[in-house]
């Protein structure tokens, strides 16, 4: 019962903050958004450690791409880093440097299958993994947006 009632509320919230559902905003995948323009613009920060082989990548993926149909991603800049070879490594060094987040970066190195939420002051606010649900994702979502107003 508790359960249920917490996963009342996060729909509740979710719904609250979602902007209209429209077939284009449905169709968005974890594309990042140019980079001055989404730092200025959002206060939250979806920091993708990604490698093409990562099985857990494969797993996370998918989850985070439907909580985030769910979710306002006008709040949300998602900035990938890409380790699957050399020059998507140089690529990922330098959209961390543009996006202010080569702390997190230095941090967490190489690592990848999982996701870092940091609010508007760079600070990490939740690690989202494999083993969460979507419903867990977009309440972690909804949760970072929601203290970041």
């Amino acid at each position: 019962m508790k359960k249920l009632l917490s996963m009342m509320a996060v729909a509740i919230a979710i719904f609250a903050i979602a902007p209209n559902a429209s077939a284009e905003h449905h169709e968005e995948k974890m594309e990042e958004k140019p980079a001055m323009e989404a730092t200025m613009k959002t206060p939250v920060q979806a920091v993708v450690f990604y490698s093409d082989t990562c099985g857990s990548c494969k797993i996370l993926e998918p989850k985070m791409e439907a909580a985030m149909q769910a979710v306002n991603m006008d709040k949300i800049n998602v900035v990938k880093f890409d380790f699957s070879n050399k020059e998507t490594i140089e690529a990922t060094k330098m959209l961390a440097a543009e996006n202010n987040v080569s702390a997190t970066l230095n941090e967490y190195g190489a690592k990848t299958g999982f996701v870092v939420l940091l609010d508007a002051n760079g600070q990490e606010v939740a690690k989202l993994k494999k083993d969460h649900t979507e419903q867990e994702i977009a309440g972690e979502l909804t949760s970072a947006i929601l203290a970041s107003l």
